[in-house]
C-alpha cells in the first residue's frame, strides 16, 4: 500500500458525509486516510481501505481459528448497479442499495460508480441540481464549458495542491481546508450536469478477486 498523503491528518468534519462514521469498530471515521496507490478514501485507524462495513483488522483481529468474515458478506444490487461494478472492478466507494438508487437516472448512477462515489445524486426524489455558477468555473481556473478532461485535469490538479494533509501549521491547514472545500463543491456543481466523467476513475487493481459477493435483487 502505497504511503498516505499526511497519514496523521484527518479531513475536516465538513468535508465527510453525514453517514461516514464508525463501522465495524474502527476508531477513525471513514475518509481519515487516503491511500494514493488505490486513489480511495479509507479508515486511519488501520489504514484501511475496504468497505466501511468490514470489522477493524487492528482494534478488533480475528482469534485464532476463527473465521475471515469478509469473504462471506454480501452486497445487494439491482442488475443495473452489478453490470457497472463489473466493468469497474476498482470501485471503492459505497455500494448504493436498491432503495438508495431506486430514483437515480442512468447518468448519474454512471457517475456516482465511475468517480467511486465522489458524484452523488441529489439525495431528495425530485431534488433538482443548481445549474454550476461563474464561481464554480472561476474556482476551478476554468472557462464556463471546458471539457471533460480539463475539467478532470483541474479538479485534481487543484485537490493536491489544496489538501489539507499537505500543509503544515494550523493557518495554513485552515486556509487550505476552506479552499480544498470549495474546489470540491465547485467540481461536484460542474460535474453533476456533465454525464460520465470518470472524475477520480476507480482504479482496477490486475484482476484482484472482490472481498465481496453481488447478489443481485430485481
Amino acid at each position: 500500500m502505497a504511503p498516505a498523503i499526511g497519514e496523521d491528518a484527518k479531513l475536516a468534519t465538513s468535508t465527510l458525509y453525514d453517514e461516514n462514521v464508525h463501522f465495524g469498530t474502527h476508531l477513525e471515521v471513514w475518509g481519515s486516510w487516503y491511500d494514493t496507490e488505490k486513489q480511495c478514501w479509507g479508515y486511519a485507524c488501520c489504514k484501511g481501505t475496504r468497505p466501511r462495513q468490514r470489522r477493524c483488522p487492528k482494534t478488533a483481529p480475528l482469534a485464532e481459528g476463527e473465521a475471515e468474515e469478509e469473504d462471506d458478506l454480501e452486497v445487494k444490487v439491482s442488475r443495473r448497479v452489478a453490470e457497472l461494478l463489473e466493468k469497474n472492478p476498482g470501485f471503492c466507494g459505497d455500494v448504493p442499495t436498491p432503495d438508495q438508487e431506486r430514483n437515480w437516472s442512468d447518468a448519474e448512477l454512471r457517475n456516482y460508480i465511475h468517480s467511486n462515489g465522489l458524484i452523488r445524486p441529489a439525495r431528495t426524489k425530485g431534488e433538482q441540481k443548481p445549474e454550476p455558477t461563474a464561481t464554480d468555473w472561476k474556482v476551478l481556473e476554468l472557462e464556463p464549458g471546458a471539457d471533460p478532461s480539463q475539467l478532470k485535469k483541474a479538479y485534481r490538479r487543484l485537490a493536491l495542491q489544496f489538501h489539507p494533509d499537505k500543509h503544515r501549521g494550523d493557518k495554513d491547514k485552515a486556509v487550505a481546508t476552506e479552499k480544498f472545500r470549495k474546489v470540491v463543491a465547485a467540481y461536484e456543481a460542474i460535474a453533476g450536469h456533465v454525464a460520465e466523467i470518470p472524475a477520480v476513475a476507480a482504479t482496477t487493481d490486475g484482476g484482484q478477486k472482490r472481498r465481496w459477493r453481488i447478489v443481485v435483487v430485481e
